[in-house]
């Protein structure tokens, strides 16, 4: 197992923020997992995966972080559309890896940057529009809860819009989870990803550093409030300018002007008595 001294967090997040790791443990197992689990749980308190979807704070030192970054690259191909993938597997080589079996599904994660395992946790998708969900091909996940490992199904799981039961959950880990996927073309799944691709380009802000969409619940005339007002710091987080519910990281942001952003728009909301939920988590 891979262990990291004083190492900077920002470079493991999408937003390119963070303070410091003292340690930083790398498990290569889930063997290795439970070990380190099993010795100190409170090693589960920081943990990171793809590292989109995170705040981190940028002038605190964390005694112990995990990456699960390497632990479970398993990809099993069980036949008739049924696969396991374990949590360390990147979307884009899990959404290939399905497409070259001649299924698929999954297409409209692909610009996402992340890992499986995050995506189980946050019940990653489109929009409510659309409502496409991760979920929607999961038969169980495996995890890892008080150190012992345990199968929940699609049910238990609790997945709803952006959400999941592991969210609620203070001591576990995903390890994998088990798929089925209908059967897709080559050119279908490849229509798919191109599709989205597009998509992303024509509506994402990609200027700077970023996580993604900040609020899984909020009011669409405020976001564009927000957007037009173009509310931030110059040269350091500020909303984006083109993309509603967006934030970025420029030159000099840092994890005050974040949370002070952030605030900003939990307050106009309460102010227009209307519902606001924040989708990024925060190491504070």
């Amino acid at each position: 197992m891979k262990v990291l001294e004083n190492e900077a967090l920002k470079k493991y997040t999408t937003f390119r923020m963070g303070g410091t790791a003292r340690k930083m443990y790398f498990p290569e197992n889930t063997e290795e997992l439970e070990e380190l689990a099993g010795k100190n749980r409170d090693i589960l308190k920081y943990v990171i995966g793809g590292g989109s979807n995170l705040i981190i704070n940028d002038e605190k030192e964390f005694d112990e972080v995990l990456c699960l970054r390497e632990f479970n690259k398993t990809f099993e191909n069980k036949g008739d559309g049924h696969f396991y993938i374990g949590a360390s597997v990147r979307l884009q080589k899990a959404i290939r890896s399905v497409n070259e079996a001649g299924y698929g599904g999954m297409e409209f994660l692909f610009s996402v940057p992340g890992l499986i395992g995050g995506a189980l946790y946050m019940n990653a998708g489109t929009g409510r529009k659309t409502g496409k969900y991760i979920s929607d091909f999961v038969i169980s996940v495996d995890i890892l809860k008080n150190g012992e490992k345990k199968t929940l199904t699609k049910e238990e799981c609790g997945y709803a819009f952006r959400t999941s039961v592991f969210q609620t959950y203070d001591d576990c880990i995903i390890l994998g989870a088990q798929f089925r996927f209908p059967e897709m073309t080559k050119e279908q799944a490849q229509k798919g990803i191109d599709d989205r691709l597009a998509l992303c380009k024509k509506t994402q802000d990609m200027s700077y550093p970023n996580f993604g969409t900040v609020f899984c619940v909020s009011n669409t005339k405020i976001m564009d409030l927000v957007r037009k007002m173009h509310i931030g710091y110059k040269n350091g987080c500020t909303y984006s300018p083109v993309r509603k519910n967006w934030m970025l990281n420029r030159e000099e942001g840092n994890f005050r002007q974040a949370m002070k952003l952030l605030d900003k728009v939990k307050r106009l909301h309460k102010f227009f008595r209307k519902e606001c939920k924040c989708e990024v988590r925060i190491w504070e």
